[in-house]
């Protein structure tokens, strides 16, 4: 019995899992690069160049049944969510207590909840303005992102765990940045893969 299941498990895993592992693994490259300082492209253009294109191309190799009119739409919404919705408020958890001090001030007195609430907002409202781009293309229910958002603060929770690596995942943030790429990854693949 088992000599039939696992090659056709084997097969299934290579013509599946492996497109979409690569999706992920790009969603958390393309997160972090487009965070890195770019001075030769701005914020913004890295934000098109290095987050909505890539994300775009990844929604259009899980639904080629999508019309190129909503693919402008979803890159849109992909450049838009980024630059709408900042989550900086959310970044740099390293040190910040779960209950701000009286005497903390500024950026200081917002605690991790509130940093993780501001994550998750923007993650939910990313995914929520792609879900609106590919409608009615490919009907996401509102749990898609409401779940999905939960990619952002999770990420960058789970970046305090690793060790500094040189060049691009040196502190918490970045490692942060690329977790919560690859959540993001995790969201697509499981919302339009057909």
């Amino acid at each position: 019995m088992f000599d039939h299941i696992l090659p056709a498990l084997a097969g299934w895993l290579a013509a599946h899992a492996l497109d979409q592992a690569v999706i992920i693994i790009l969603a958390a490259l393309c997160h972090r690069e487009r965070g890195a300082t770019h001075s030769w492209l701005g914020t913004q253009g890295a934000r098109a160049l290095f987050w909505a294109t890539p994300m775009t191309l990844c929604v259009w190799y899980l639904r080629q049944d999508v019309p190129w009119e909503a693919l402008a739409r979803v890159w849109l919404a992909w450049l838009l969510g980024m630059v709408l919705l900042p989550h900086g408020a959310g970044q740099g958890l390293a040190g910040i207590p779960w209950k701000a001090p009286e005497s903390a001030t500024g950026m200081d007195r917002i605690a991790r909840p509130e940093r993780l609430g501001y994550l998750w907002l923007a993650g939910l409202g990313r995914l929520l303005a792609v879900a609106w781009a590919l409608e009615p293309w490919v009907p996401l229910s509102a749990g898609w992102s409401v779940l999905g958002g939960l990619a952002m603060p999770a990420g960058y929770l789970l970046g305090l765990l690793p060790p500094a690596l040189p060049w691009r995942l040196r502190t918490e943030q970045e490692w942060g940045e690329v977790l919560a790429g690859g959540g993001i990854g995790v969201v697509v693949v499981l919302g339009l893969a057909a």
